[in-house]
């Protein structure tokens, strides 16, 4: 229970993070709303997926980028100035998340 709990505080921490970038490039709240569940659900899904040949401070940047990457080329569609820091923030994020996650779990 104490895991789930930590998860979803570390996600919602996240997912503000994560929509910094794009509040400042004044991107639309369709947009915002995405980046932000899908920050809300990264560290649910970098704490339970296994790389056996990652180390844990870039698992959450690799998988976070990975994830990242179909959101940013709809964005390339729509709002193109909003890509490269989606991106930019996929890394920091996933970064955050693996210290977080290694010092707390």
């Amino acid at each position: 229970m104490k895991e789930n709990l930590t998860i979803i505080l570390i996600g919602l921490v996240a997912g503000f993070i994560g929509i910094l970038p794009l509040l400042q490039k004044k991107a639309d709240r369709y947009s915002l709303l995405a980046a932000f569940l899908l920050f809300f659900m990264m560290p649910y899904i970098v704490f339970h997926f296994h790389l056996p040949w990652a180390q844990w401070w870039w698992k959450g940047m690799l998988i976070s980028g990975v994830l990242a990457l179909p959101l940013a080329f709809s964005f390339v569609r729509g709002n193109s100035r909003c890509t490269f820091p989606l991106l930019l923030a996929a890394v920091i994020v996933g970064a955050f998340i693996s210290f977080l996650g290694h010092y707390l779990l």
